[in-house]
């Protein structure tokens, strides 16, 4: 009798070490699996209070919660991703019982993937098996809509009457509700102050004078067919001249300064700082977090009234796998202590416990709210005069057509496009030679003929005869002025 009990004994003991491993394991288990543990975050009073909340009304630790999974799709990085993460969890144990991980769906790229990546996967099935799109631009959001894939937001009445339906003259949000922005996103340069004092050459001030033959080949810039951000960046720089064809010449001047363009934005956004090139056309966002990092180095300027605000979206995809917890999940992210996130200092209340993310709050009244606590380089969008009022022609401009010529005038011919500028500058910029510079093709010399053009663009077969003829067109334009 003794051997069996000794036996049962052992098996007893087993058995309990087993549950105190995985007891200790589910504790101790770390940042992947949204707030599952104290150890993965830093001390703030907020988790403790998240915890002792989530007791009195649920009778259980954050940690006995049952949980539920949300998966997103952004090109947010991973700031951002953390601090909305931890944030959204303990809102959503306190109000629901439930943590919440979050998978975070990588395609690979940013915006211009992941559009590519949702298209191909509806033309397929009906559902992607992802929640929600969070970020990428607003264009990528209305060529989403269209195609239907995503559903309509159901949102509290507060967040409609705080965020407008225009501004500027740019829509903040779908007018049948299919997306909203959960940012405000406005474009300028960053420069390194140190070098170009070191160059003897005087800092930009506005768009125009990164025309100027001054920056030639010390401007990085990205390629607008790989970054979303940098097509808007260059659709903001056309809608800050009075005319379509005078934009365009702002823009080819700067396109010919440029050092090289980069695959990502980002890596442009960087070039000042490790002194690849002096100035970069970019996001608020990426010169305002570079330059708080290098405050006696790295300047960033969104010149005052040039510069129009455009939303950064967030959309719940068509037959999401958990449709209420996004829903949640999007209005966490437009209510105000979700919108402090993105601008208030951090370790202040309701604001990131990590890192600053330095972006511009979409609601109004969040300005107001924390203006004791927001970041020094935030400003109001709302405030009178910062922001550029786009005009009927502005709205008109094709983005896509954009990039697409962008491409061809000066990434397919980069050279090309070097060489003119160089033979322009030798020959004193002559107005005869400078107004064929700046010529455009014929289906794009006009809004007008611009909006036909980007109907043929939608077949492929005429979209490679035109990008073949634009290409052409602008070597041999090149190579006249540079002869």
């Amino acid at each position: 009798m003794t051997r069996p009990c000794l036996v049962r004994e052992v098996i007893l003991h087993k058995i309990f070490l087993r549950i105190l491993l995985l007891a200790l394991s589910g504790w101790l288990s770390l940042g992947s699996a949204g707030c599952s543990s104290l150890q993965d975050l830093p001390r703030d009073e907020r988790t403790g209070q998240a915890d002792r909340q989530v007791r009195e009304r649920w009778g259980k630790s954050l940690f006995e919660l049952p949980t539920v999974k949300l998966v997103a799709i952004s090109p947010h990085n991973e700031d951002i991703q953390r601090e909305f993460e931890w944030a959204f969890c303990l809102h959503h144990a306190i109000e629901h019982g439930q943590r919440v991980t979050i998978e975070w769906r990588d395609v690979g790229g940013g915006s211009t993937s992941i559009e590519a990546y949702l298209l191909n996967v509806y033309r397929r099935a009906e559902s992607a098996d992802i929640d929600l799109i969070w970020g990428g631009g607003e264009f990528t959001f209305r060529r989403l809509a269209d195609e239907g894939i995503l559903q309509k937001l159901e949102l509290s009445e507060d967040v409609f009457e705080q965020v407008p339906q225009s501004f500027g003259g740019v829509d903040m949000r779908d007018a049948q509700g299919r997306w909203i922005g959960s940012a405000v996103s406005g474009f300028g340069f960053i420069y390194n102050a140190r070098l170009l004092d070191k160059s003897g050459i005087a800092p930009p001030r506005t768009w125009d004078d990164l025309a100027d033959p001054r920056f030639a080949d010390l401007i990085a810039l990205a390629d607008p067919n790989q970054s979303g951000s940098a097509a808007a960046a260059y659709l903001t720089i056309v809608q800050s001249a009075p005319s379509w064809p005078q934009g365009w010449a702002k823009l080819l001047g700067i396109l010919a300064n440029a050092k090289r363009f980069n695959d990502s934005a980002g890596a442009a956004a960087n070039a000042p700082e490790v002194g690849e090139a002096l100035v970069a056309a970019c996001i608020d966002f990426f010169g305002l977090i570079r330059s708080a990092q290098a405050p006696d180095e790295l300047v960033y300027i969104s010149p005052r009234g040039q510069t129009p605000f455009t939303p950064d979206p967030i959309g719940i995809l068509k037959n999401p796998p958990n449709p209420e917890l996004a829903r949640r999940f999007v209005q966490f992210v437009m209510s105000p202590k979700g919108q402090a996130l993105w601008a208030v200092q951090t370790g202040r209340p309701d604001g990131p416990i990590r890192n600053s993310l330095g972006r511009q709050p979409i609601r109004r009244d969040v300005y107001e709210i924390y203006s004791q606590d927001l970041l020094a380089s935030i400003v109001d969008p709302y405030e009178q005069g910062q922001a550029l009022e786009l005009r009927e022609w502005n709205r008109q401009i094709n983005f896509s057509v954009l990039r697409l010529l962008v491409g061809a005038a000066a990434i397919d011919n980069r050279d090309g496009l070097r060489k003119a500028r160089n033979a322009l500058g030798e020959k004193g910029f002559p107005h005869e030679l400078m107004r064929e510079f700046h010529h455009l093709p014929p289906n794009v010399a006009t809004i007008e003929a611009m909006t036909l053009t980007a109907k043929e663009l939608a077949d492929p077969t005429s979209r490679e005869i035109i990008m073949t003829d634009w290409q052409r067109f602008f070597r041999e334009k090149y190579a006249r002025i540079a002869g």
